[in-house]
């Protein structure tokens, strides 16, 4: 009996031992990569001029994380932290018309780089900035939804959220990302073809 006990113990021990191994060697294949993409819809053009430079965590399964979204043609960055669908009112984004419900949801750090400058400019009047996102994956086109909050509209009742831009991408290549230092464009610029798109 205590050998069949000490069997089972041996077992899970290894198997947790296993599992552990697996979620280090998944955390060490996570890489940083940076997406550009160009304007295609008008508020893309109005709100970004050249287009954006996503920079986000692609890890072994999934879609990318995005960390930070760059100006693409002028030094202005946004840094990203989770966004709960609870601050954008009653039903989040399931609620709202003309908004893609599935979407991940970050907000702007504020306190970060540009973030106040990027609430001002996607959301005149707000406080508040989140931006959704569309898949992450390479040589796949990108829609980034912003939303603001209303500042008056709180101090009457629950606050709301509302949808301040819809802004579509074309995707135009990938950034090597060269270490300790930022990717200079003349050289560090590739299509990255060891990275297909295995998201079909």
């Amino acid at each position: 009996m205590r050998k069949a006990a000490f069997g089972a113990l041996a077992l899970a021990l290894l198997a947790a031992s296993a599992g552990l191994n697996l979620l280090a060697t998944s955390a060490v294949r996570a890489e940083t990569r940076m997406f550009s993409y160009d304007p295609i819809s008008p508020d893309a053009k109005r709100l970004t001029g050249a287009g954006v430079t996503i920079l986000f965590n692609q890890g072994m399964l999934g879609a990318g994380r995005p960390i930070k979204v760059l100006a693409t043609g002028v030094p202005a960055e946004a840094r990203l932290i989770g966004g709960r669908q609870s601050d954008l009112g009653p039903g989040g984004l399931g609620a709202m018309q003309g908004v893609d419900a599935d979407a991940m949801l970050f907000e702007v750090d504020t306190k970060a780089a540009q973030g106040k400058i990027y609430t001002r400019a996607f959301c005149p009047g707000s406080t508040r900035l989140w931006l959704s996102f569309s898949t992450i994956v390479i040589r796949r086109d990108l829609r980034i939804q912003a939303f603001g909050d209303d500042p008056k509209a709180a101090k009457e009742g629950p606050a709301k959220a509302r949808l301040c831009g819809t802004l579509d991408f074309s995707y135009r290549g990938e950034w090597r990302l060269p270490k300790n230092r930022a990717p200079d464009p003349m050289v560090d610029w590739t299509d990255s073809p060891q990275h297909p798109d295995t998201s079909n």
